[in-house]
């Protein structure tokens, strides 16, 4: 059997047509990489030629939005590009119920009415919503939401369809071209391009230009409530960095729609769980013993404890403590008492 891992979307959607004897891949390309893997994987384990294809994954459907296209321009609006120089904290404020803490990089007052283009300085760079301003009172911007784009569009596609060159920092789009940049942007959230980004090596610590816009991408495609939280301990944290869920951690040239879908944003902790080896990490961080270097100790509990603890974590040092010093561990490789605080730390 093949290794389908290695496969791209067009090589998977061959393949898939060819089991299934179709010729119509409009079903196919809704399909996440995964998918179709596993659909191929089944046909080709139970020799079947019949299918009931499953609903499309939500996140790649396009033609369907929770607002109305196309976007114009009234007599006398005009639009402003605002350009999000960190990417992934802008994503996060794109979240409708953190807007009142949405920090803009908006350096002049914008009359009502205006139309703002969020752009986030990703490589590609993504365009990420479109808003028009209520009212402005110093630098609280309020606005209605005309959409918040889910389907990755590059601000280099809507220039080529627009025939225009916009600017990579904030300031206005020129009042002629405006109409020209909403059409454009209209035929690419109804006829999405593919945005090919070669990514799935993980770097603690750091991402490339590549996974900081896949970061981007799943932030704006996740629910309002979920922005800020790990996917794995699912608590709510200050900053998630992307892992990429694939058996081998190397590049691959794929849309950067197929990399969100195999990504998890993590917590730091989760993340480094998932490259070191646990219990070797685990060790690591215990205390040495001074006699014989061993990084595993027991650890004392000193009085009476309720309940019997695990005497495979634990020492029962009792009621009586030592003149000489409280020990905190002791070692299990040699049996030396070890550790404290101050000045009654001990080792004996």
């Amino acid at each position: 059997m093949a290794d389908y891992r290695s496969f791209d979307r067009s090589q998977l959607i061959a393949r898939y047509c060819q089991l299934t004897s179709s010729t119509e891949m409009s079903w196919s390309s809704e399909m996440s990489r995964q998918e179709l893997i596993d659909e191929i994987m089944r046909f080709e384990a139970n020799e079947q030629r019949y299918f009931i294809l499953p609903p499309p994954a939500v996140r790649r459907t396009s033609g369907s939005f929770d607002f109305d296209l196309p976007f114009t321009l009234d007599d006398g609006q005009s639009i402003y590009l605002s350009w999000e120089s960190d990417p992934v904290e802008a994503a996060w404020f794109l979240d409708e119920d953190k807007m009142d803490q949405r920090k803009w990089n908006i350096k002049e007052d914008l009359p009502s009415g205006t139309k703002i283009l969020t752009v986030l300085a990703t490589t590609p760079p993504l365009v990420a919503c479109l808003e028009t301003v209520k009212s402005l009172e110093g630098r609280e911007i309020d606005v209605n939401r005309d959409g918040l784009f889910t389907v990755p569009i590059s601000l280099n596609d809507v220039e080529e369809l627009a025939g225009l060159r916009l600017p990579r920092a904030s300031r206005w789009i020129e009042p002629s071209d405006g109409n020209s940049v909403l059409e454009a942007l209209g035929s690419l959230l109804e006829t999405p391009r593919p945005l090919m980004l070669a990514a799935g090596t993980c770097r603690m610590g750091s991402e490339t230009e590549a996974t900081t816009a896949i970061h981007t991408l799943a932030l704006i495609q996740q629910e309002d409530d979920k922005t800020r939280m790990c996917d794995g301990c699912q608590r709510e944290v200050a900053a998630t960095s992307a892992h990429f869920f694939r058996d081998q951690q190397t590049d691959a040239t794929w849309d950067i729609q197929d990399h969100v879908d195999d990504v998890g944003l993590l917590c730091a902790t989760c993340h480094q769980l998932l490259h070191a080896p646990t219990l070797k990490q685990f060790q690591s961080a215990l205390i040495a013993c001074p006699q014989c270097g061993a990084r595993n100790p027991k650890k004392y509990i000193w009085g009476m404890p309720a309940f019997p603890p695990d005497e495979d974590e634990y020492v029962v040092g009792g009621c009586c403590l030592p003149n000489e010093g409280i020990p905190e561990y002791s070692c299990r490789e040699c049996g030396t008492s070890f550790g404290g605080d101050g000045p009654r730390a001990l080792t004996y």
